[in-house]
């Protein structure tokens, strides 16, 4: 290849890895503000509803925890780029910290709209034990690593040779976010399927967590693609495939899916608000199962409304017109009975007349 090819075929390369720079920047920042935005909505719906009936107590246990872990694991990452994560961009960091305020804020509203009454409202004992058997895992990992020092934590040693020991803690708080990830949908899935009902639970959220983890996903294989390219801009950061960022964005898109389907076509959910203006802050839930009877009728002048069926406002109408003709027949039957009365007392007063 002669020198003008080459400087032509460099240029063109930069211009193409230069391109892959920018749109990977530009799905990242679609990815952070998509995921933490995703966490406002449980929250206002919480503070709307005053109650988070529907809101898995376990979702929100795995979720602190889990995001705790990718925190260290995303500003480690950042920080000692041979750690063994993978590339981490700056994104990763912001939504990882501003996660874990908005949980703290959620099970702060938890404290404040807890339903003693309700049996559901809880953290099971199956998320305690996990919860329980992570946490010993992460110390053991740490004073393992730390300090008994048995083994080197970084992917290349001090002297640049290649270290066969590929697992390390930071390695390990990544994997534990995934794996949290992974069971954390299941309690909220199986709680909706149980109550037959996504009320409480903020569609919003899910909608948002796709579109995030979609670009999350995206993002981390145009990285990938760039490969060596990426030291060359950055030299402070791996360019290999952050393996827990792309797992994380693909199991939220799989559990995303499961529950736009929940939400939309099983269990499509209203509410039955009461006749007393007073009594509406408590409203009354809906299930699929009886939508069957109850339809909403939306008034547009205030906020009280019933829902019933198109055969259930038939029946009622079919029945005050039964009333109405049983009364018209009555009264028509008083009236003869008057005017019989009217005739005999007529009849009696000419007499004696």
């Amino acid at each position: 290849m002669s020198s003008k090819n080459y400087e032509y075929y460099y240029k063109y390369e930069n211009e193409y890895y230069n391109f892959l720079f920018f749109v990977s920047q530009f799905m990242g920042w679609i990815y952070f503000f998509a995921w933490s935005l995703s966490f406002y909505g449980q929250v206002i719906e919480n503070y709307k509803r005053k109650s988070v009936k529907g809101l898995s107590f376990d979702f929100i246990a795995y979720n602190l925890l889990g995001f705790i872990c990718y925190t260290i694991y995303t500003i480690w990452g950042f920080l000692d780029p041979n750690i063994g994560t993978g590339k981490v961009s700056f994104q990763d960091i912001i939504f990882a910290l501003h996660a874990v305020l908005l949980t703290l804020i959620t099970i702060f509203q938890i404290f404040i709209y807890y339903d003693e009454k309700d049996s559901n409202q809880k953290v099971s004992s199956t998320c305690r034990i996990i919860i329980i058997g992570l946490i010993l895992g992460i110390t053991q990992i740490l004073f393992i690593e730390k300090v008994l020092k048995l083994y080197e934590p970084h992917s290349y040693s001090s002297g640049g040779n290649k270290n066969n020991f590929i697992f390390n803690s930071v390695i390990y708080l990544g994997f534990c976010k995934v794996f949290i990830s992974f069971i954390k949908y299941m309690p909220q899935a199986y709680y909706n399927y149980q109550r037959k009902s996504t009320v409480g639970w903020n569609i919003h959220n899910i909608l948002l967590d796709f579109t995030g983890g979609s670009f999350s996903f995206a993002q981390n294989i145009i990285d990938t693609i760039r490969g060596q390219e990426i030291i060359n801009n950055d030299p402070y950061q791996n360019h290999s495939l952050n393996v827990a960022k792309y797992a994380l964005s693909f199991i939220s898109i799989i559990f995303d899916i499961i529950f736009i389907f929940q939400h939309y076509y099983l269990y499509n959910n209203y509410y039955l608000f009461t006749e007393n203006e007073n009594e509406n802050k408590n409203k009354i839930e809906i299930t699929n199962n009886e939508y069957g009877v109850y339809k909403n009728k939306i008034n547009n002048f205030d906020n009280n409304f019933y829902n019933v069926t198109e055969r259930e406002k038939e029946k009622d109408n079919d029945k005050e017109k039964e009333k109405e003709k049983e009364d018209q027949k009555v009264n028509e039957k008083d009236d003869e009975k008057d005017k019989e009365k009217y005739e005999e007392v007529k009849i009696i007063s000419f007499y004696k007349s």
